[in-house]
């Protein structure tokens, strides 16, 4: 009885953790700079499921890790909206228009984070590659940065606008 007490009490206190409240002897700046922490693992593991979802070829779970009113994309060839941007991803990785070998998949580093309550914006470079034609080594076939804007909608982040750009990446800046 006094064992499932104390779990009882232990998940009480985790879940009052997890509402972003105060527990028990955290300080409100304390548990500021965990809710802090927390949103950065959150968009960092959003932007590591932008690679994945692309890599096993999900559509359905690339999609939704945009916002209804996201939009992708640069200048006025963006494209707007959640389905859109699925469709046009999936369209463009099953076509494989530079007919590479698979298996082929996305990295993505340098990610630079700064959240401001239920917005945030970062900056992360990326890359894509895939088997060297002339075998052994795995090669680099692009390299890209990322602007993203975020947003926490429903307790989830999702990118609200990501702008993709090729070649030299800009500056990061913290």
């Amino acid at each position: 009885m006094r064992t499932a007490f104390l779990k009882m009490m232990m998940l009480a206190g985790l879940g009052v953790l997890a509402s972003g409240c105060a527990a028990p002897g955290l300080s409100a700046a304390d548990a500021a700079r965990l809710q802090k922490l927390e949103d950065r693992e959150q968009i960092l593991e959003l932007m590591t499921a932008y690679g994945n979802t692309l890599d096993r070829r999900d559509f359905a779970a690339f999609g939704r890790l945009f916002a209804e009113d996201a939009e992708y994309g640069s200048g006025p060839g963006a494209t707007r909206g959640r389905t859109a941007i699925q469709a046009q991803l999936e369209r463009t990785l099953t076509s494989n228009p530079s007919g590479l070998p698979a298996p082929n998949f996305h990295i993505f580093f340098n990610p630079s984070v700064q959240v401001a309550g239920d917005t945030a914006t970062a900056t992360s470079l990326g890359a894509y590659t895939a088997p060297d034609p002339a075998g052994g080594a795995t090669r680099m076939v692009f390299f890209v940065s990322y602007q993203d804007t975020l947003v926490r909608q429903d307790g989830r982040w999702l990118f609200r606008k990501r702008v993709v750009g090729s070649g030299a990446p800009p500056a990061l800046t913290r």
